[in-house]
């Protein structure tokens, strides 16, 4: 089984953007996303959406987050997790 590694960057040094930590799991990549924090979360459509990153965020119940994506997903899927779960407060 491969051993899940998210890179969470902040920052950028000249075009680059820079890696800050590598977690092993999706609940730690999420452990620190304070409530009210802004994301902007990839895919298009249904395809490419960080689907357990959403899930972790939504079994932490941080609220008030504000979300920039290209779709909202569905009352099953991607973003539609965290709109059931009333954590997102504008899109």
């Amino acid at each position: 089984m491969p051993v899940l590694r998210i890179l969470l960057l902040s920052g950028h040094e000249g075009s680059h953007p820079t890696m800050r930590k590598v977690v092993g799991s999706a609940s730690e990549a999420v452990a620190d996303v304070p409530a009210g924090a802004t994301l902007l979360v990839g895919g298009f459509g249904l395809s490419g959406v960080p689907e357990n990153l959403i899930t972790a965020l939504r079994d932490r119940a941080c609220g008030g987050l504000t979300v920039v994506s290209s779709n909202v997903g569905t009352s099953e899927r991607g973003l539609g997790l965290l709109f059931q779960t009333r954590q997102i407060a504008k899109v």
